[in-house]
């Protein structure tokens, strides 16, 4: 495979705006416009530092946001295990009855044989096994402990994964560079290859990924962390279906993070997809990718795609969860935390447990739909350069949303 092909087909789209031009600086070695090399190599080494860094600056912010939720997580953790027990409140009661008579100290304990019988008859009373974890499942789900312990190993398994795509891209774009020049040498005779490499390298010195590399480590070591601090999850939570809805347009990395975070809730993954007409009547816009490609998109990762002709999902839904499975408690319902009033929350859950996952941040189909397919090509640079919130808008220099509408 040709290197350009390889370059194109290896980059993320969200980054390919960044990368080195490679197909254009080509051109020009061919139409033996010399001046122009130079002047596109110099874009693109503009281009990529001036993303790298606003990246690096990012994610040594977003670090401290992490370090606030592990620290969620110990407080959580710790809260838990300083929290007494029935048993030890119990005994702890008897104790002291014990040192003020040993008659009340029997009675006492056979207070706690007749109140453990009293459980044992109530819950059998509250009916099956599955009842009583159907309960247990909304009480873990709705806990402090695991939430924080969700939003602690998501994020960071998702800023992982975002610092391996920047240092794979860094280290793309350093080969660009030496086999753009190698190819300009092999056309024009020079021999300065090496020479200019040596000066590229200097002035980016972040192209070597070190420091990238560095704050990956530290990572790897929350994770070990985070891992080892999981709650333990009532039987049979692993499985349960789980289900989620979404329109999947301009299919990135966020929508790709969100699906696989969705196993972390059970076996069986159900998305609901809105069709095109339902697409453009929430959106007030066309979608890029018609039903078919998000379908595919989709797929990989998730077992049953049901498909949403209606801007209004509930009915399909209503119709996706069978009434065994919101009886037993074997399903529950989790997506992003960008829309937390989504479409049919309010019936969804009375009859099953919802969890919200972070979403990744500085991603969006907003911005990826406005640098590669807006008409105004001053319009798709500034959008390539705006700084990002936290659900991948961009924003000025005061915070207020960019208004980069794309034309129909």
């Amino acid at each position: 495979m040709k290197f350009g092909k390889n370059l194109r087909e290896k980059t993320l789209k969200e980054w390919r705006f960044y990368a080195v031009d490679y197909k254009a600086l080509k051109k020009t070695i061919k139409k033996d416009d010399s001046e122009q090399f130079f002047r596109l190599l110099h874009e693109s080494e503009v281009k990529l530092s001036r993303f790298y860094h606003d990246r690096e600056s990012w994610a040594f912010d977003y670090m401290q946001t992490l370090l606030e939720r592990v620290q969620a997580l110990r407080e959580a953790m710790d809260s838990q295990q300083d929290a007494p027990t029935e048993s030890e409140s119990s005994s702890s009661e008897s104790s002291v009855a014990s040192s003020e008579e040993d008659n009340a100290s029997v009675a006492s304990s056979v207070e706690m044989d007749r109140g453990f019988t009293k459980l044992c008859v109530k819950a059998q009373s509250f009916g099956t096994k599955q009842a009583w974890l159907k309960e247990e499942y909304r009480r873990m789900g709705s806990s402090k402990q695991f939430k924080s312990f969700i939003y602690a190993k998501k994020s960071l398994a998702t800023f992982d994964r975002e610092l391996g795509l920047l240092i794979e891209f860094l280290e793309l774009n350093k080969t660009a560079f030496s086999k753009i020049l190698k190819k300009f040498d092999k056309c024009t005779g020079s021999a300065m290859r090496e020479e200019k490499m040596k000066g590229i390298l200097e002035a980016n010195a972040f192209l070597s990924g070190k420091t990238l590399s560095e704050l990956k480590d530290r990572v790897g070591l929350l994770i070990d962390e985070v891992n080892s601090l999981k709650p333990q999850l009532p039987e049979g939570w692993e499985n349960r279906k789980v289900y989620t809805i979404g329109c999947f347009d301009l299919f990135h990395r966020g929508h790709e993070n969100v699906l696989l975070s969705l196993r972390e809730f059970g076996y069986y993954v159900v998305a609901g997809i809105h069709d095109d007409d339902s697409y453009f009547k929430l959106k007030n816009k066309d979608a890029i990718e018609d039903l078919e490609t998000r379908i595919n998109n989709v797929k990989p990762f998730v077992d049953q795609i049901f498909v949403i002709p209606s801007t209004d999902p509930l009915i399909y839904i209503k119709a996706m969860v069978s009434e065994q499975d919101i009886a037993t408690g074997s399903c529950c319902y989790a997506r992003g935390d960008d829309m937390l009033d989504f479409p049919g929350r309010e019936w969804v859950e009375t009859v099953m447990p919802v969890h919200f996952v972070p979403r990744t941040e500085a991603c969006s189909s907003t911005l990826i739909r406005t640098i590669y397919h807006a008409g105004d090509e001053e319009l798709r640079k500034k959008a390539a350069f705006a700084k990002t919130r936290y659900d991948g808008k961009p924003i000025d220099e005061d915070g207020n949303v960019l208004n980069l509408k794309v034309a129909a």
